[in-house]
């Protein structure tokens, strides 16, 4: 029986604007606040009420499924055969839609399966079944799924994946069940159902289940926080604060306060508080999924879901998010031919990255030649490109010089920044793009290539083309197979990859063990629209990293968008100053009197130029 102090705590806890949960030493739930419930769909609010039962023979079952086997109960192939489904076709991680009815061979049944990767829009199902109006989308983009039955309509929306099904009794025509937020909870994927398992009540208004005194592992998954949530209950660890974890395949920021009896008792146990997922919400603009804790890859079964490739493909490429599965899909499709090709995007969004990964996924033992276009002197594009031979002109090596073609023979160049070629040398360049052949500055002797181009841009090169700046029959030749690299601000969700995967690599340069973000950094960093994209955050993180002592980088660590980027020489120069400063001062770990003499700067110049640029050691 609870006593006065019990019942005191519960309504302290259930007026917090967060989630609690108590575990005993036992792991068993001792408390579970309403929030917790509402945030874990332990407590739902439906609009609509049915009665506890199972699938029975004849009911139609209508399934939405946005990733088949990842949040379904781990739906099978066997499973949809309860409703004549027996496409062999069908694979893990497919977008499924599907009607049909419950043990019935002789019913024909409806159903649409895709990849995931070749979802740019909603897909859809809309038909007559039976003197039902059924219509059924999956849109992997906004992350949403609907399924209609009559014009009433049953909506979910996911982070990771959805199964979402209604069943209509087969003998009413009544809807029998509907799928609501925290099915995991109640035990009510699809695919325990089509397997025979009992789903619970929907009471309309709001229903719960109770859920103190069962062991944690009857209500959550077995996920990351798990293990952190036991070792701080068996006081193997002190516990966190606001890190990133997912909770039946949910995202909330997390944290865990371990917790022991203070008057000789040997009790032990461990709050784990959950903060509202909604703000994360709000900053992710395609709500793709959130990477638990930023472990530094997608969740386990993530990238196997980009079907049609390898798993290792293009792994160099962080990223997740719909747009990204689409860019790397286009992109082994392009590794598996010869055709050129040019990445367009915003500068500092992994044009050269992708470039690469596109040669070395197709073909790895070849050269693989990167230019940079706009770092060539317009009288040095000819000799650069297509090299020359000896006494060609004055300056030029006795012994003749390998142009960029002939050392990519047999493999790739990446012209990168293509736009900034001269008009002169366009027009040698298509000549070689259509005969495959160059000839060296001072040669009439042709040299036959075999070279496959991959060009990469920032500008609108159809805008160049128009204003008479760009050839139109060069891009004509170069634009055979256009891959598109969405910037940062429209794809957020790739911001946790990326921000683990660059944590990691600064960590790993200098030396350090490695450092986390707090979650008031972690908010800083994805409320911002990064227009410098992977570059700019890069910059930001390695600073952050430089300047922060301890383990947990924290917003003030954050130096993030600038009021006034570096336009003129001086103020590039002084960029670049400010970080020789922080570079030094970090190689030998704030030791001042070291970094000055390095440096060789007088202690009154140097203390100046720490004041100027802020920096705090």
């Amino acid at each position: 029986m609870k006593n006065h102090d019990d019942y005191t705590v519960e309504r302290l806890m259930d007026n917090l604007n967060m989630g609690v949960i108590f575990l005993d030493e036992n792991g068993i739930i001792r408390m579970c606040n309403h929030r917790a419930e509402e945030f874990t769909g332990i407590s739902i609010s439906a609009r609509e009420s049915h009665p506890a039962g199972k699938i029975e023979d004849g009911d139609i079952v209508i399934i939405a499924d946005s990733r088949l086997g990842g949040d379904d109960g781990n739906l099978r192939a066997a499973d949809l055969e309860t409703l004549n489904i027996k496409d062999q076709g069908i694979r893990e991680g497919d977008v499924l839609i599907a009607i049909g009815v419950y043990n019935n061979e002789k019913i024909l049944p409806k159903y649409k399966v895709m990849r995931e990767h070749q979802l740019s829009t909603p897909m859809r199902v809309e038909t007559v079944y039976y003197g039902f109006r059924i219509s059924v989308s999956v849109d992997t983009i906004n992350h949403e799924t609907v399924i209609a039955v009559n014009d009433r309509k049953y909506r979910m929306t996911y982070f990771s994946a959805v199964g979402n099904a209604v069943v209509i009794d087969g003998t009413t025509g009544e809807i029998k069940f509907f799928q609501a937020k925290g099915y995991s909870v109640r035990n009510e994927d699809i695919g325990g159902l089509l397997r025979g398992a009992s789903y619970m009540e929907k009471e309309a208004g709001r229903s719960r289940v109770d859920v103190t005194g069962k062991s944690y592992f009857d209500v959550f998954d077995n996920s990351a926080v798990a293990s952190e949530l036991f070792h701080a209950m068996e006081g193997k660890s002190e516990g966190f604060l606001e890190r990133i974890y997912e909770l039946n395949k949910r995202p909330f920021i997390c944290s865990v306060v371990p917790w022991k009896e203070t008057d000789g008792k040997a009790g032990r146990g461990a709050y784990l508080i959950l903060e509202p997922a909604e703000n994360l919400e709000r900053l992710l603009s395609d709500r793709n999924e959130i990477i638990s804790q930023l472990e530094g890859k997608a969740t386990e079964g993530e990238e196997e879901r980009i079907a049609d490739f390898p798993e290792e493909a293009f792994s160099n490429f962080a990223g997740v998010s719909s747009q990204i599965r689409e860019v790397k899909y286009m992109a082994y499709k392009a590794s598996r031919n010869r055709f050129n090709v040019i990445i367009t995007g915003e500068s500092g969004t992994g044009k050269s990255i992708l470039a690469r990964d596109i040669h070395n996924v197709g073909n790895p033992d070849a050269p693989f030649v990167e230019v940079n276009c706009n770092a060539i002197a317009p009288s040095l594009f000819e000799s650069e490109l297509f090299g020359y031979v000896g006494g060609a002109f004055t300056g030029a090596r006795a012994e003749g010089k390998t142009g960029f073609f002939e050392a990519a023979d047999k493999g790739t160049i990446f012209l990168d920044e293509i736009g900034d070629i001269p008009l002169d040398i366009q027009v040698k360049l298509l000549h070689v793009l259509q005969d495959k052949i160059i000839y060296r500055v001072g040669s009439s002797k042709p040299v036959k290539i075999d070279v496959r181009v991959i060009a990469a841009t920032n500008r609108n090169l159809e805008e160049e083309v128009a204003a008479g700046r760009f050839r139109q029959d060069l891009f004509y030749r170069i634009n055979v197979f256009p891959i598109e690299i969405p910037p940062i601000k429209d794809r957020k969700s790739d911001l946790y990859i990326l921000i683990n995967r660059l944590l990691k690599r600064s960590c790993d340069a200098y030396g350090m063990e490695m450092k986390q973000f707090s979650g008031g950094a972690l908010r800083k960093l994805l409320s911002y629209d990064w227009p410098g994209n992977v570059r700019e955050l890069e910059n930001v993180i390695e600073r952050a990293v430089t300047i922060c002592d301890s383990n947990i980088i924290y917003s003030e660590h954050l130096r993030i968008g600038r009021q006034k980027e570096p336009v003129t020489m001086k103020e590039h120069l002084a960029l670049e100053e400010e970080r020789i400063l922080e570079m030094t001062l970090l190689k030998y770990h704030g030791d001042k009197q070291a970094a000055m003499k390095e440096l060789d700067m007088s202690k009154s110049v140097f203390y100046d130029k720490l004041k100027k640029y802020n920096i705090k050691y």
